[in-house]
């Protein structure tokens, strides 16, 4: 399994009411970055999974904790730290 780190961009909102001076200084997408093993791929979607367990546990099955799904298009750069 590959361990990456994927720069991306993810949309966000304020609570409660807002001037719109205050929403238009604040009209940026939210940079994120996001480290895990590389559970899924296909042309849409990357899901990474930042915990395992059971890879040395005999015959017990690979789990996986804390899944995230990021869409590709909202992928900035991935960056493989370990294959």
């Amino acid at each position: 399994m590959k361990l990456l780190m994927i720069e991306w961009v993810d949309s966000h909102s304020s609570r409660g009411w807002q001037d719109f001076e205050t929403i238009e200084n604040s009209a940026e997408a939210l940079y994120c970055q996001s480290v895990g093993w590389l559970a899924a791929e296909n042309k849409d979607v990357v899901s990474l999974v930042p915990h395992i367990a059971g890879e040395r546990n005999g015959n017990q099955k690979l789990q996986g904790c804390g899944d995230l799904t990021i869409p590709k298009r909202a992928i900035i750069k991935t960056t493989v730290l370990k294959k």
